[in-house]
């Protein structure tokens, strides 16, 4: 009875010892890779509320709709676009990822009346007053950074990787906003929970913060809370989802010119 404790024991010893070894083995690539894997979806749809709070802290609000697919390369085509109020209506955004980070973005002013293309050095820019810039709404190209395993967090009693994100070609370094990033992915699901933005000097500009993870299905889960705070100008920006929709089929036609400028 002893030698089969013993042997159980030395077992579990070792596959503990096996677990440890291979999460330590991982790189900071490695996670990367494998959220991005975990968390994919064909499509997406999200109605979405958005509140803008200055500095005073004083709230403005506004409602967005926001589609996104991955096509058969693994790249996304994002759609966002103002529902209300009406000085911002039908304003939209038009995101097709492309391999190495340079993506393509184009923005709708209704009152200008064709899609204004969004040149490389402004995506370090604010879209529409908010707290995130045009490369915040991009996805992440994994070719265009390099990404180093930190360590491990807690983040709201969570059990995180630490992961640091440093532009990777020069072109990458002039056209961002920043010098590096910080992600704080959770260990069990991967999503991101925490992502701290440096601005060129390296001193630490934005967080963001996501919170309220579901489940949407399979191994994919979402926040239904997102806070972009920007620490020098203490503003923030808050989303809150009242709807969503996950793999309906969306047609490659939502995610032209000509839909940009089409409006609701």
């Amino acid at each position: 009875m002893r030698t089969q404790i013993f042997r159980t024991a030395v077992s579990a010893l070792f596959a503990w010892a096996f677990f440890a070894s291979s999460a330590s083995a991982q790189t900071g690539v490695d996670v990367m890779k494998k959220q991005k894997e975990l968390l994919k979806t064909k499509d997406e749809y999200e109605i979405q509320k958005m509140v803008l709070v200055n500095a005073q802290g004083q709230k403005k609000e506004r409602k967005i709709e926001r589609y996104t697919k991955t096509d058969a390369n693994d790249l996304n085509k994002i759609l966002i676009r103002f529902l209300s109020p009406r000085d911002v209506e039908n304003t939209a955004l038009l995101t097709w990822e492309k391999q190495g980070g340079d993506d393509d973005q184009w923005l709708n002013l209704p009152a200008v009346g064709r899609p204004k293309r969004i040149a490389s050095s402004g995506k370090k820019n604010r879209f529409m007053g908010t707290d995130f810039s045009y490369e915040d709404l991009r996805p992440e190209a994994l070719d265009a950074y390099t990404y180093k395993l930190l360590g491990s967090e807690t983040c709201d009693g969570k059990p995180c990787f630490v992961i640091e994100a440093v532009p990777r070609t020069e072109k990458e370094k002039q056209d961002s906003g920043y010098s590096r990033r910080k992600f704080w992915i959770l260990k069990d699901n991967y999503y991101s929970v925490k992502r701290e933005f440096y601005d060129p000097a390296g001193t630490l500009e934005k967080i963001e913060r996501s919170t309220a993870l579901k489940s949407v299905g399979g191994s994919v889960w979402r926040p239904n809370s997102i806070e972009m705070e920007d620490l020098k100008k203490r503003t923030k920006t808050i989303l809150s989802v009242e709807d969503r929709k996950i793999n309906q089929g969306l047609s490659d036609q939502l995610f032209t010119e000509r839909e940009l400028t089409k409006g609701r």
